[in-house]
């Protein structure tokens, strides 16, 4: 019989340390970057018309690294979610996270954008780190719908005595499928989701 569990934490250890990897390969590319922006500086009175387009690409290429490097962080977050420290429980807050960042790419295609707003504490809940991005994944998924032109998806989290909520708000306009919200509900096993026209709130119980 096919350790289904055991694959999972191979496939995940395995990404987890090409991610750190990647990582490594970024801080290069950052330093890099850094060094010929500091020779820009100190050569700041040396006739150069290439300045202008130098100055633009380093700020470019610093940006996409920082951009980068949160990918990389979430990618590692996903790969470590099979762990055994991870299978009962997780931060939400840290999940949540990893979830807008993962589904930048998919809620893009469909010409939106995610909006996560982040909040200061953790919030444990009982649920595993791998079901709560399956279920914030495909929320997400679920908001964008069909597509849009333009619009917002936005993923944020309210702390609770006995649940943590995260809340999936869709772009203004789009009809989200109900089938698919369906097999949202079934990934919930203690929880809970209550759509009210507007928002998706999906509860999460505590971790005690």
């Amino acid at each position: 019989m096919t350790d289904i569990a055991g694959e999972a934490r191979f496939m995940g250890a395995v990404t987890a340390l090409t991610m750190h990897e990647m990582q490594n390969i970024l801080a290069i590319i950052r330093e890099s970057a850094g060094l010929m922006g500091d020779i820009l500086k100190v050569n700041a009175r040396v006739d150069f018309k290439h300045r202008p387009n130098m100055e633009r690409t380093l700020e470019h290429i610093t940006t996409h690294v920082e951009r980068g490097k949160g990918l990389l962080e979430a990618t590692s977050r996903l790969a470590h979610s099979p762990d055994d420290d991870m299978l009962d429980s997780c931060d939400l807050a840290v999940h949540a996270r990893v979830v807008a960042l993962l589904s930048e790419r998919l809620v893009r295609l469909k010409g939106a954008s995610v909006n996560f707003t982040p909040v200061p504490a953790p919030l444990p809940v009982a649920v595993g780190a791998l079901r709560v991005l399956m279920i914030g994944y495909q929320s997400v998924q679920w908001a964008v719908g069909s597509g849009t032109k333009d619009g917002h998806v936005k993923v944020e989290l309210e702390p609770g005595q006995d649940f943590h909520i995260m809340t999936v708000v869709p772009p203004q306009g789009v009809t989200p499928d109900a089938k698919a919200l369906d097999c949202i509900r079934k990934l919930l096993d203690d929880g809970r989701l209550e759509w009210d026209g507007r928002m998706l709130r999906i509860f999460f119980p505590v971790r005690k």
